[in-house]
């Protein structure tokens, strides 16, 4: 996709979404491609595109840009949605893989993120625990973007990307299990983590990925 082209096509899940003046919507997207913002003018008025950019909406949209400006969406379909991520804690552990995945989706790492970002998504709208498709999903998104921790030193605790004994405990089934997500195919990873310390798991994970990129908005409303 030439992204300097005034007008082009694009796929992708809406991240973020924010209510601007006269009702526009400032608008964040996971791509194939990468991540990006645009406009939507008015698309937040009851006879515009809001329900179609509803927060982990699958959409394909054009957009036009022209020189620094953001771009503008002119046009959006809508492709799917996931029911299931209205629920509360499912709604928080989305966004905090959402708010991820866009944070780590360079043009250079998109094409890796996406499809983990996608899976990831559908477990937590599906799974009897969303925790478990979460931490599987992050750790893979965090690979994908090049951010992987170290698991070869001695120790059971995870700080600043290597095995230690300071930083969040993982214990020898959290280490047995982040080692199976980073290193084996998707559902031979899935099983090592049935009986794996979910909790601290994730604590490892906001803990390794806030040292490397900052705070996360979503993490703040997440304790594990």
């Amino acid at each position: 996709m030439d992204r300097r082209q005034p007008y082009r096509t694009e796929e992708g899940i809406v991240v973020g979404r924010k209510a601007l003046p006269q009702g526009d919507l400032l608008l964040r997207f996971v791509t194939p491609g990468g991540s990006l913002e645009a406009l939507a003018r008015k698309g937040s008025r009851p006879t515009g595109r809001s329900g179609r950019l509803s927060l982990f909406h699958h959409v394909r949209f054009q957009l036009y840009a022209k020189g620094e400006a953001l771009p503008l969406l002119t046009q959006v379909e809508l492709l799917g949605k996931l029911y299931g991520l209205e629920e509360p804690r499912r709604f928080l552990l989305a966004g905090f893989l959402s708010e991820l995945a866009y944070r780590l989706a360079s043009p250079e790492a998109a094409g890796r993120v996406w499809p983990v970002f996608v899976s990831g998504l559908r477990g937590i709208a599906k799974h009897e625990d969303p925790l478990l498709p979460l931490v599987w999903a992050g750790w893979r998104v965090v690979k994908a973007g090049g951010l992987a921790p170290d698991l070869r030193g001695e120790g059971e605790r995870l700080k600043e990307g290597r095995l230690g004994k300071e930083g969040v405990y993982l214990g020898p089934k959290g280490v047995e299990a982040l080692w199976a997500i980073l290193h084996l195919p998707g559902g031979e990873a899935l099983g090592h983590l049935e009986e794996a310390p979910l909790d601290r798991l994730f604590l490892a994970l906001k803990a390794h990925t806030e040292e490397a990129l900052g705070p996360l908005q979503a993490g703040v409303l997440l304790k594990g």
